[in-house]
């Protein structure tokens, strides 16, 4: 029963957990530019009224919808502003998947729940032990109210792999760019459309704020803060530097280039050295115990059975 209480209770943190970070109103969205499409024509073969068409929506966009904003908006309210900073910044380097108030709103509700099942699984022990049923039901309510940051956290490590992986290969294009005639704007448009997400997508909207009038210096920063990647940091303020001083950007992009293949092939090779270790663990408790067994089995049955007679 307990298993089952607890398997349950990850189960339903897990499910609202990830609907509350899906990305909003995609499906909403696509449907009321259908029915803004359809509208005119309807309205001239006498469509139904408004209240039909909202009727004819699906209980979650009608109901579940309006309440999620509402309480999002009033927790957005009482939040404060530094947490809420905090929060944007990190769902900035996440890559948007929610807003800050339904992130808030995320972590009450799975808060909730994981309360209301840990007091369903201490109900039993309220009674003769009320200050062990308090306190299990706290730490259910912190460690959910912590799992949607936890869920956020890798996230956000996972993007900033997939952008720290590609970003040699990206210095190589925008170095060979730059040195065929491009400018820097165009070998950055180059990136955008030869590289996979998230690293295309952060450069596209770099080069979109370039173009709507930001300098070039604060959207390189800006670059920096959304991605979060320390070599990405290191790459900016090494092109904003060259722009101030007026050094060639190619030769600035090359001596990037090959620095950070240096630093891959280091990371490789520390990896590598730290193998060994890793693999002590395993071969202790795992390997070496089957090795013993299969060498001295034998042994000793024939010392028990020499023994025995």
């Amino acid at each position: 029963m307990t298993s089952l209480i607890l398997l349950l209770t990850f189960a339903a943190t897990a499910v609202t957990t990830l609907l509350l970070l899906a990305p909003a109103g995609d499906s909403a969205a696509l449907r009321a530019r259908v029915a803004a499409i359809r509208r005119p024509s309807q309205g001239r073969a006498g469509s139904r009224r408004p209240r039909d068409e909202e009727m004819a929506l699906p209980f979650s966009q009608r109901v579940i919808a309006p309440l999620l904003e509402s309480g999002s908006r009033l927790i957005g309210r009482l939040a404060p502003h530094r947490v809420q900073e905090a929060i944007q910044l990190k769902l900035v380097q996440a890559g948007n998947p929610t807003t800050v108030s339904r992130f808030l709103v995320g972590q009450f509700a799975v808060a909730l729940l994981a309360g209301l099942f840990g007091s369903l699984f201490t109900l039993s022990a309220a009674r003769e032990k009320p200050l062990f049923a308090v306190l299990m039901i706290a730490v259910a309510v912190l460690l959910g109210w912590r799992f949607p940051g936890f869920m956020l956290s890798r996230q956000i490590t996972a993007r900033r792999q997939k952008i720290d992986r590609a970003l040699p290969d990206v210095l190589d294009l925008l170095s060979v760019s730059v040195e065929a005639g491009l400018g820097l704007d165009g070998a950055i448009q180059k990136v955008g459309e030869k590289f996979p997400e998230p690293t295309a997508g952060e450069f596209r909207e770099l080069l979109k704020a370039i173009r709507l009038g930001t300098p070039r210096a604060e959207a390189l920063r800006g670059l920096a803060d959304r991605t979060g990647v320390t070599d990405m940091r290191t790459f900016t303020a090494a092109v904003v530097q060259a722009e101030q001083l007026g050094v060639s950007i190619s030769r600035v992009l090359k001596g990037q280039s090959e620095a950070l293949r240096v630093k891959r092939k280091q990371r490789i090779e520390e990896k590598a050295m730290q193998l060994p270790v890793k693999m002590l663990f395993p071969m202790v408790f795992f390997i070496f115990p089957t090795i013993f067994i299969v060498i001295f089995g034998p042994i000793a049955l024939q010392v028990m059975g020499t023994l025995a007679r």
